[in-house]
């Protein structure tokens, strides 16, 4: 017997070659179990309503904490007058994220034409991964609350306000998203609901507007009713999201109350500016926009669903949602023409933290720190397409006069312009590498009594 005896460096990249691929095996597994999941909760909830759909009615969910009563008293009537435009009632559901209230603003809710308000009251959340219930009445007592299709002046917008809890567990956005999908929609479903046909997510700063010149903005128009007309004439579209439209946000008035609202001559800061360049445009930055990703009820419901119960640490669950609505199957598109408004910082913001930071640094480390989780938790391998971690994809090199016209921006175009631009990129990848590899020694924590949704 004739043998070949390995080097120590050639057995070493063997062992090495061996684990990575046992360790992709374990993370192809584990998308394999969530995809599962999502898939049967989706034929239930198909099952449940006989595949049967409202279709006047569209369905909005927002997670709000701290400062989202800064953007409230403009953005909610703003959503609905556009929905209203389309002919269409909206049912919106706010989910006050353990224990942040905001009264003054809620109460002027009621003073909306054609608007009726319904208070919600979520009990104690047992565990993080755990929903809890959700009742008509602060003390929780009865039966938990059910939508339903039969109710008093249903010709009304209505607004569902679900004050979550404060506790040990419901600290995070995806906590009380898991509650509102869980506990108050798939509940309800399985109670002889039947949703509206189109469900939206939306951020507290949530803005949709045209545009089909970046970044030439307009502001007299209606990009929500855009998105609802491409969906219904595209039936085979599972999911569809906004693009991505960072801007920084400064106060102004509103009927006597102080709101923030975007500045859109403000300078956003390197890495935003890339992001917003790249988004939808580019392999690797495919993700759905968690500020304005419109999709069918039954598939949205789904993927929150397993995403809530499944990995409570999640703070980047609209990157997560795409990750998984494309191994599901889901047909999924980025939507080119209608951007929602996303609030950064200037790049003078800093934090409350002691000694201080800068904000906007600190908004793109808690999504590197959600990218790498993901990563750890899929493989590179799986989520390369949709989320590349702030790498410069290649396609960028193939259509470089499209690029630098949209980084030009409304800049004349001059030699000096473009090196000005080329040296904020040069900057944003720079400091991008920073983030990824502190990131890398810190990735979120998705599951556990040690996952942490906050920040």
């Amino acid at each position: 017997m004739f043998f070949t005896k390995l080097l120590p460096s050639q057995q070493s990249n063997k062992f090495l070659k061996e684990e990575r691929l046992t360790i992709q095996q374990k993370q192809d597994r584990t998308l394999e179990a969530d995809v599962k999941a999502i898939l049967s909760c989706r034929e239930s909830i198909q099952a449940k309503t006989n595949n049967t759909f409202d279709s006047t009615r569209i369905l909005g969910i927002v997670a709000a904490g701290k400062s989202a009563d800064k953007y409230f008293p403009y953005t909610i009537p703003k959503i609905i007058d556009q929905i209203s435009e389309t002919g269409m009632m909206a049912d919106i559901v706010i989910g006050l994220n353990n224990g942040f209230e905001a009264p003054t603003v809620i109460n002027r809710f009621t003073l909306l034409p054609n608007v009726q308000v319904i208070h919600l009251y979520t009990d104690e959340k047992a565990a993080n991964n755990i929903p809890s219930k959700i009742f008509d009445n602060l003390m929780c007592a009865g039966k938990p609350y059910l939508l339903t299709n039969i109710v008093s002046n249903y010709l009304q917008h209505r607004i569902f306000v679900v004050h979550q809890k404060e506790g040990l567990h419901a600290a995070g956005k995806i906590r009380v998203l898991g509650d509102i999908y869980c506990s108050l929609l798939l509940n309800s479903i399985e109670n002889g609901w039947i949703p509206p046909a189109i469900l939206f997510t939306f951020d507290a700063e949530s803005l949709f507007f045209i545009e089909r010149k970046y970044p030439f903005l307009d502001l007299d128009s209606n990009g929500l009713q855009l998105m609802i007309n491409h969906l219904n004439e595209h039936p085979q579209i599972d999911i569809f999201s906004t693009r991505n439209r960072f801007a920084v946000y400064q106060k102004a008035m509103v009927d006597g109350i102080e709101i923030l609202l975007p500045d859109f001559n403000q300078e956003i800061p390197p890495i935003q500016l890339f992001l917003d360049l790249m988004h939808g445009r580019h392999n690797g930055f495919q993700w759905m926009q968690g500020g304005g990703t419109f999709g069918r009820t039954d598939a949205l419901i789904s993927l929150l669903v397993v995403i809530a119960q499944t990995y409570p640490g999640m703070r980047v669950e609209d990157t997560h949602l795409t990750i998984l609505a494309k191994y599901a199957g889901f047909i999924y598109e980025v939507f080119l023409d209608v951007v929602s408004i996303n609030r950064t910082f200037s790049s003078i913001d800093t934090t409350m933290d002691k000694p201080s930071k800068k904000a906007w640094v600190e908004q793109v480390s808690r999504w590197s720190a959600g990218h790498h989780a993901l990563e750890l938790c899929y493989g590179r391998h799986n989520i390369s397409t949709i989320t590349s971690g702030g790498k410069i994809p290649l396609s960028i090199f193939t259509e470089p006069l499209q690029f630098l016209k949209r980084l030009k921006g409304r800049d004349k175009v001059s030699l000096y312009t473009i090196l000005k631009k080329i040296e904020v990129l040069a900057s944003a990848f720079l400091i991008s590498q920073k983030i990824t590899n502190k990131s890398l020694e810190k990735p979120d924590i998705l599951q556990g009594n040690k996952a942490k949704a906050c920040w």
